[in-house]
């Protein structure tokens, strides 16, 4: 009798815990999204809107018996501009919310490479209401994709992907009811896609000037050292002429401390002009001292090793930078 009720003890110790874990399995919801347009890029102050729809579909029982998530969801990483579209509906034992999303989203820019750069974004939702102990999201991938009718000027997107992850809160988000050390975790759903830009045609605008500049300092070394306003003034305009285009180029993208491939491009190029007035002011001086022969030669050299260093390194960095 003793090891009847010890046996039934047991089996109902396992089935309490058996329904425990049952409950404890957040109910999930499922959720997708198609993007309309993409506009409004901007590198300089970080953000770019985004226009799309989002939708929802759940069984609406236990804790989600009231669950209204196009009130409750939110972008981690950026605001929603307004809500429009909005459609809530029964389908079968499931119910379905969507509508259709204005929203700005930031993005911390990689533009080490600019402007042969190409990105990864990311938009990130979370519900505001329950963590991942009641609810988990779930990829409707069958019906989630780009639209096809997304215009960017000088870029296209591809590659769209969305999954679901967990992001842990170590915070009690100043709840004084709550230890110090309190912790909270969310079902995060993740979209994402890349954005590449259509051709070479920002690029050449960009950095024309450092090319045709660069090319007339260059020149400069085909005039005698003597003729100072023909030679120091092809030196001096193009230092202007770069100076200038890097200004340009420097209020497209966000102050940063890490230089961009233009940056570094104008730089040497800055470097290599400097460099030319140098040659030539040594070159006037070995002409001044009877010594034209070889400021001749070293006009020559100049003329012949400079620019094969300046466009041999220009090229590579370029390659390196749009592969």
């Amino acid at each position: 009798m003793r090891k009847l009720r010890f046996l039934i003890g047991v089996l109902c110790l396992v089935c309490l815990s058996w329904a425990g874990r049952v409950q404890a399995q957040p109910a999930e919801v499922i959720v997708g999204s198609y993007i309309n347009k993409i506009q409004d890029l901007s590198f300089r102050e970080n953000k770019y809107v985004l226009d799309f729809y989002v939708w929802f579909r759940w069984k609406a029982e236990g804790a989600l018996a009231d669950y209204k998530p196009l009130e409750s969801f939110e972008i981690i990483n950026g605001r929603i501009d307004s809500k429009t579209s909005v459609v809530e509906k029964k389908i079968g034992e499931l119910n379905y919310a969507s509508a259709r999303i204005t929203a700005t989203i930031a993005e911390t820019w990689d533009l080490s490479d600019f402007p042969f750069d190409w990105h990864r974004t990311q938009v990130r939702f979370e519900d505001s209401q329950f963590t991942s102990k009641d609810l988990a999201f779930v990829v409707d991938k069958a019906n989630s994709r780009l639209g096809d009718e997304i215009d960017m000027a000088g870029w296209t997107a591809s590659n769209f992907g969305a999954n679901v992850e967990r992001k842990l809160y170590r915070t009690n988000y100043g709840d004084t009811s709550q230890p110090t050390d309190a912790q909270s975790e969310y079902s995060r759903y993740v979209i994402a896609w890349d954005i590449d830009r259509i051709g070479w045609g920002a690029a050449i605008k960009l950095l024309s000037t450092v090319f045709l500049a660069t090319a007339v300092a260059f020149v400069s070394f085909m005039v005698k050292p003597s003729d100072l306003d023909a030679r120091f003034g092809m030196g001096v305009g193009a230092l202007f002429a770069v100076a200038a285009s890097e200004f340009i180029v420097s209020s497209a993208v966000p102050d940063s401390a890490s230089l961009t491939v233009a940056d570094k491009l104008h730089t040497i190029a800055l470097g290599g002009i400097f460099l030319t007035l140098l040659i030539s002011a040594f070159c006037l001086r070995l002409e001044v001292s009877e010594r034209e022969e070889l400021a001749f030669k070293i006009d020559h050299w100049s003329l012949a090793i400079l620019p094969l260093l300046f466009y041999g390194w220009m090229g590579w960095a370029i390659y390196r930078a749009s592969h």
